[in-house]
C-alpha cells in the first residue's frame, strides 16, 4: 500500500514538474542567426541599419565585453512581454557571465508590445526609470507613427550612449551614425608632419638603439590588440553571448 502510494506520488511530481518544463520552453524563442546584436526576425530593419547597429554592438563588446542585442519577432505567442524578454536574454546569454552586463531589445509585432530587458551588471547605468524614459523618448514616438525601424535603431543607440558613458568611452552614435571623433580636426598637413616626426625617430632608433625602442613599441602594440578581442567570436565569424543572465530589470511599452 505504501509501495502504490509512493508510486503515485512520484506520477503526481514529475506531472507537475513536466509541466514546469514545458512552460519554461513554451516560448519557442528562435535560435541566434549571425552577430548576436541584431536578431531581426519580424525583418523591420534594413541591411544598412543592420550593419551600423551591429557595428556599434561591436565596438561595445570589444571595449567592455558588454552586449546589447535587439530581438524582433512577429508574435509573443500567448506568452507576458516580460517572460518573453527573461528567457531570450537567458537563452542567448548576452553579456559577460561574470559581469552580466548585457542588455535586450525586444519588440513583438502582433502585441505591439516593446521591453528592454538589463542585466544586473548594468542596473546602476540602467534603472528601471531611466530605461523607461529612453522607451518614451526614443521608441514611442516613433512607433505611433509606425517607423518602427527608427524605433529600433535610435532606441538602440541611445542604449549605446548610457552604456558607453558607464565604461567611460568617448565613442557616442546619434541619429546619423556612428561618429568617429578620433581624428577630428587634423588636417593632411599635420597628419604629414607626425608621420614624418614618427620616421625621424625610427631612423634615430635604428642608428644609434639598433632598434629597441621601436621593438618594445611594436610588442606593445601587438599586446593591445590580442586583448581587443571581446566575448563575441571574433572576426573569424558571427559574435555570440557571453554567458550572461538576467536580473529582471527594464521596463516595458505597448503603443
Amino acid at each position: 500500500m505504501m509501495r502504490r502510494a509512493l508510486l503515485s506520488l512520484s506520477i503526481l511530481v514529475f506531472f507537475f514538474f513536466s509541466l514546469t518544463v514545458f512552460k519554461v520552453e513554451a516560448a519557442n524563442i528562435p535560435d541566434p542567426a549571425g552577430d548576436i546584436y541584431v536578431q531581426d526576425f519580424a525583418h523591420v530593419l534594413s541591411d544598412n541599419e543592420k550593419n551600423e547597429l551591429i557595428e556599434l554592438g561591436r565596438y561595445l563588446d570589444d571595449h567592455t565585453q558588454a552586449q546589447i542585442a535587439i530581438l524582433t519577432i512577429n508574435s509573443l505567442e500567448d506568452e507576458s512581454v516580460e517572460e518573453y524578454a527573461l528567457q531570450a536574454f537567458r537563452q542567448y546569454g548576452l553579456g559577460n557571465a561574470e559581469k552580466d552586463n548585457g542588455v535586450l531589445l525586444l519588440l513583438a509585432l502582433k502585441e505591439r508590445k516593446i521591453k528592454i530587458e538589463v542585466g544586473y551588471g548594468l542596473e546602476g547605468a540602467l534603472p528601471d526609470g531611466k530605461v523607461g524614459r529612453i522607451l518614451d523618448s526614443y521608441a514611442l514616438p516613433y512607433l505611433e507613427e509606425n517607423e518602427i525601424n527608427l524605433a529600433i535603431t535610435n532606441t538602440y543607440k541611445q542604449l549605446f550612449n548610457e552604456v558607453s558613458k558607464e565604461y567611460g568611452l568617448d565613442k557616442q552614435a546619434n541619429a546619423e551614425g556612428v561618429e568617429y571623433n578620433q581624428t577630428e580636426g587634423l588636417s593632411p598637413l599635420t597628419i604629414l608632419i607626425f608621420i614624418m616626426i614618427f620616421a625621424g625617430i625610427i631612423f634615430l632608433d635604428f642608428r644609434f638603439l639598433g632598434g629597441a625602442f621601436t621593438l618594445t613599441l611594436l610588442r606593445m602594440l601587438a599586446a593591445i590588440l590580442n586583448r581587443g578581442g571581446g566575448g563575441g567570436g571574433g572576426f573569424g565569424g558571427p559574435r555570440s553571448g557571453g554567458g550572461g543572465s538576467s536580473g529582471g530589470g527594464g521596463a516595458s511599452r505597448s503603443w
